[in-house]
């Protein structure tokens, strides 16, 4: 029986020797793969060396000097791996949001792309009438400009007017309607000429289903 543990504890000795060499030795790009998950890695297995060669003196008769420790050495062992393996699923998921978020940026970056080609103005509108987005074309011909957070602001003040009844118009009153708005529209500035628009106003949702706002594309026609 002694022969059988020395020659098992032998072979499971060599493997996890191999491990920890491997594991001090071994390089990766991989965001799984942390420095600290591989040092705890390689700690797991000296400890598991250690029991091995530990049981290999001992029942070879060389020595049982080390057998009082096997069992602080083996209690170590198990929760050293169940935090390697935590680490490294963790260090997965983190790797996951991330793929994810640089996905949407690229995405987003794309759409802001497709949207600036469009003639046209485009402005996304919140419920409270504040402007989230803005395209190129509407940056000109509304003067629309962001501050240092990106946050959209008007610059400089303008009206939306009713051609028919004359009219102000705010961009919350068209998000308030909730439903489609097709007309013209005639933006006047202080102390500077009008500009007349055709301007289509599409009501957004949220997640909710509660009212997120409008898309709001619009056209200077002024000179046709």
């Amino acid at each position: 029986m002694s022969s059988a543990i020395v020659f098992f504890d032998a072979a499971s000795l060599l493997g996890f020797t191999i491990a920890f060499i491997l594991a001090l030795v071994f390089r990766t790009d991989s965001p799984l793969i942390s420095p600290s998950v591989r040092r705890v890695f390689a700690a797991a297995m000296a400890l598991y060396i250690l029991v091995g060669a530990s049981n290999v003196l001992q029942h070879a008769g060389i020595s049982d000097a080390y057998d009082r420790y096997e069992d602080f050495f083996e209690i170590l062992f198990l929760p050293a791996l169940a935090w390697v393996a935590s680490a490294v699923y963790l260090n997965h998921q983190i790797d996951i949001q991330r793929r994810l978020a640089r996905s949407m940026s690229a995405q987003n970056d794309l759409l802001v792309s497709i949207v600036d080609t469009v003639p046209g103005g485009v402005i996304v509108v919140d419920p409270a009438g504040g402007i989230s987005f803005s395209n190129q074309g509407a940056e000109r011909i509304l003067g629309l400009q962001s501050d240092a957070f990106g946050s959209i602001h008007l610059t400089p003040s303008w009206t939306l007017r009713d051609p028919l009844s004359g009219k102000a118009v705010t961009l919350s009153d068209l998000v308030s309607k909730g439903e489609i708005v097709r007309r013209p529209y005639i933006a006047e500035w202080p102390g500077r000429q009008s500009t007349s628009l055709t301007l289509s106003a599409t009501p957004m949702q949220g997640a909710d289903g509660a009212p997120g706002g409008s898309v709001i594309a619009f056209e200077d026609v002024s000179r046709r």
